[in-house]
């Protein structure tokens, strides 16, 4: 009897003083029930085509500026929220090693990427960013003593070694505690629970992302005022907002503008306002200019079930994965399983200091010198909707999170 993977993403993301941080899980469970269409969490039913219109995505960038539009259809177009691309990423790489055949390679595609050693080489280059700078991924792969098979030797060597992923058996009573005291440490008590029980998954797959930051020039508290926040709805919110004025990357044009803060240990917060079309792209365009910030101290938290995550890989040709077709046999033995469910929690929370997040994403499987001239001061007033992307410095910035503000 096939069983079940439940792809379960869990993303927590808080922004305080110094700090950012994320973290995923992926968890597997036996299946109780006979096979059905994945169950719908959230009020907005999604519909799993037969044939997707599209196969995969060309890369890594496709894949999130996909995600964030496949999410803005779907129910959060007009809501606070925030994403962790790096952290569904890694989750699912953990899942592709464990995969074979077309399962294997549906989820490839879908993830930008064309073998198994360029998946491995992606992660190897998000850690040795992480190397110097304010975030950490940890990974984790957890058998509830349960289920009738176990990780392939194979497979726990190969996670150890490319996810430095570390395997723990652990009975059914204690398997909740052990995965939460896990996340909670991983995430710097940014996630303190994962899950309430987690008894009934064979296997877990767990992905944690923590980063914290400080701003490179701190927002001083004393300038910090009260002001008026417009809405998507047109209504005003109070807010209280942080001041600055230096030298940023700035970008502009008829549609909007952005503005790049830099944060120390290699990671930049870009904040948009309008609609830029590609704002990473845009980036490229940016020039260093004398901008006046004013950004409201915000906190905001999210969730995202199988109806958007399951939903959204399913529109990029993921099918395979979800049914009776799915091939794990580098995962796992004497277990047949296939994903049903992936979710992500995120929050974030940004005042002077600087930024904290965190996600978790869970799959679960079942069974110059020169004189300096008078510059023109450009603005950046976010008092309305704007969106903002956590990325690594780099020639080819990862993009830790991504998130708006629109209430």
């Amino acid at each position: 009897m096939k069983k079940n993977i439940i792809a379960v993403v869990l993303g927590l993301i808080l922004a305080s003083g110094l700090f950012v941080g994320a973290g995923k899980y992926i968890a597997y469970s036996r299946r109780l029930v006979p096979a059905e269409p994945m169950a719908q969490e959230s009020e907005t039913e999604l519909k799993y085509s037969e044939n997707s219109n599209s196969y995969g995505v060309t890369d890594k960038k496709e894949f999130d500026k996909k995600l964030v539009e496949f999410i803005e259809e779907n129910g959060y177009e007009n809501k606070n929220y925030m994403i962790s691309p790096t952290s569904f990423r890694a989750a699912l790489a953990m899942s592709v090693a464990g995969a074979d055949g077309n399962t294997k390679e549906e989820l490839l595609h879908a993830m930008g990427f064309n073998s198994i050693e360029e998946v491995n080489e992606w992660y190897s280059s998000v850690v040795d960013s992480s190397e110097e700078s304010a975030f950490i991924s940890s990974n984790s792969i957890w058998r509830n003593t349960k289920a009738n098979g176990k990780f392939l030797s194979s497979y726990k060597k190969y996670v150890a070694k490319h996810y430095d992923a570390k395997a723990e058996e652990v009975s059914p009573e204690k398997i909740t505690s052990k995965v939460n005291d896990w996340v909670n440490k991983k995430t710097n008590g940014m996630i303190k629970e994962i899950s309430s029980d987690l008894s009934e998954y064979d296997l877990l797959l767990i992905n944690a992302l923590y980063l914290k930051s400080s701003w490179v020039n701190k927002f001083y508290e004393g300038r910090t005022e009260p002001g008026d926040f417009r809405t998507f709805e047109g209504k005003t919110a109070l807010k209280d907002f942080m001041k600055q004025q230096e030298d940023y990357k700035y970008y502009e044009d008829k549609n909007g503008k952005l503005v790049v803060i830099p944060m120390n240990g290699g990671v930049d917060a870009v904040f948009i306002l309008g609609d830029i079309d590609d704002p990473r792209e845009k980036m490229n365009l940016a020039k260093k200019e004398t901008v006046s910030v004013r950004l409201p101290r915000f906190e905001t938290e999210s969730e995202f079930t199988s109806s958007e995550l399951m939903g959204y890989l399913n529109s990029l040709g993921v099918q395979d994965a979800f049914n009776d077709k799915a091939d794990y046999s580098k995962m796992c033995e004497a277990m047949d399983v296939q994903i049903t469910e992936i979710i992500q929690k995120t929050k974030i929370k940004i005042d002077e200091e600087g930024v904290e997040a965190a996600a978790v994403t869970m799959v679960a499987k079942c069974d110059s010198c020169a004189m300096p001239e008078e510059k023109e001061i450009k603005e950046f007033n976010a008092d309305e909707p704007f969106k903002y992307m956590i990325m690594t410095h780099s020639d080819d910035p990862e993009l830790l999170f991504y998130g708006q503000i629109v209430e």
